[in-house]
């Protein structure tokens, strides 16, 4: 998630939202940019999958209440996501970034 979260500050972000002045690294700064990013994913990700669900009978009614629930759904995603742009989650980008390096055989 730090990658997508790279793309949009750098894309979309820091050019059309923020204040060129505000660091990419301010932590509300990660937080709103995540529930954004995280929002629009889930969004476009349900109707997505929700209107072919709904083209093939399915009930109008859940689709809304589905989309109702969204945010709420988001806050504890854009937690983990936040924890794991801060470094806690220990998931590297590479081998060599790990504690462990390179394994030889």
């Amino acid at each position: 998630m730090d990658l997508v979260l790279s793309i949009a500050d750098h894309y979309f972000f820091t050019p059309c939202v923020y204040p060129a002045t505000w660091p990419e690294d301010d932590a509300l700064r990660q937080i709103l940019g995540l529930l954004a990013v995280t929002n629009l994913g889930a969004a476009a990700l349900y109707l997505v999958l929700g209107s072919l669900s709904y083209y093939f009978n399915q009930v109008r009614r859940e689709i809304c209440y589905a989309m109702q629930s969204l945010p709420w759904i988001s806050l504890p995603t854009v937690a983990l996501f936040f924890a794991e742009i801060r470094g806690y989650s220990k998931l590297y980008d590479s081998v060599d970034d790990s504690p462990y390096g390179k394994m030889h055989a």
